[in-house]
């Protein structure tokens, strides 16, 4: 959740798309979702589809473009990444950086095409290059929320789909058991070898929270293939050292 919005909406009124899944509570509700990327707009089509009066998306950049993603380019990357563990490591700032550019491009400045005739109509209104600045609880409880470019909408409920910020230390099981103290992580993400494995033995992560150390793919779908490969062939070499095909010691958390 960005900083300053917890205080900027009354307690209780703001949600994160992570906690707004169930969007039957939302029918006949006027929604107001703050972001303009790819869950935003899915949650926008979802939310008008169960029935929703009004649905406004308000976001700081332009529209994305309803457009085909090229990513042609990234599967050769990610199975250098399979073949050659750790090659995006061994990148240089700069490589990584446009790298990073490219994929943000595909990735984030367009939208799925999929998405347009499903957010078409009166139902959902986009208000680009905008951003909260004020809101207030009207009696009866409707949200009177005001928009820099000086737009006045009202609300009954707020979602944040302001996207996802790695912080290892808050995954459930982690926290519930003993492995935290022996996990190294830096800037939240924890830290990496090629083979996805974390400080602690046997622990390996993949996904979203190998994007620092693995590449900027493994926040796609694209990358679980590159991953499986990756960590399947350092599991089979670990039970081949204890001389065990079938038994690789696993940490308890």
């Amino acid at each position: 959740m960005p900083d300053g919005y917890a205080s900027l909406f009354p307690a209780g009124r703001l949600r994160h798309t992570c906690d707004e899944v169930d969007f039957s509570a939302l029918r006949g509700r006027r929604v107001l979702i703050i972001g303009g990327r790819q869950s935003a707009f899915e949650w926008a089509a979802g939310i008008r589809e169960h029935g929703a009066e009004a649905v406004f998306l308000s976001y700081r950049h332009s529209t994305p473009a309803f457009a085909p993603s090229d990513w042609s380019w990234v599967n050769p990357l990610v199975d250098a990444i399979a073949a050659n563990p750790g090659w995006y490591q061994r990148l240089g700032p700069d490589q990584k950086e446009q790298v990073a550019r490219r994929l943000w491009a595909e990735g984030r400045l367009k939208l799925e095409p999929w998405l347009a005739p499903r957010i078409a109509g009166e139902t959902v209104r986009l208000f680009p290059g905008s951003q909260v600045v004020g809101c207030r609880e009207l009696p009866g409880g409707a949200l009177d929320v005001k928009l820099d470019t000086g737009v006045a909408l009202r609300a009954d409920q707020v979602i944040l789909a302001t996207g996802y910020k790695v912080d290892i230390a808050r995954v459930p099981f982690l926290a519930r058991g003993n492995l935290l103290r022996q996990l190294h992580t830096r800037d939240g993400f924890p830290v990496l070898d090629a083979h996805f494995q974390s400080s602690v033995p046997g622990l390996y992560f993949t996904s979203l929270c190998a994007t620092q150390d693995g590449g900027p793919f493994f926040a796609f779908t694209v990358g679980a293939r590159a991953s499986a490969v990756v960590i399947g062939s350092a599991l089979r070499g670990a039970a081949a050292k204890t001389g065990s095909a079938t038994r690789v010691s696993e940490p308890v958390a």
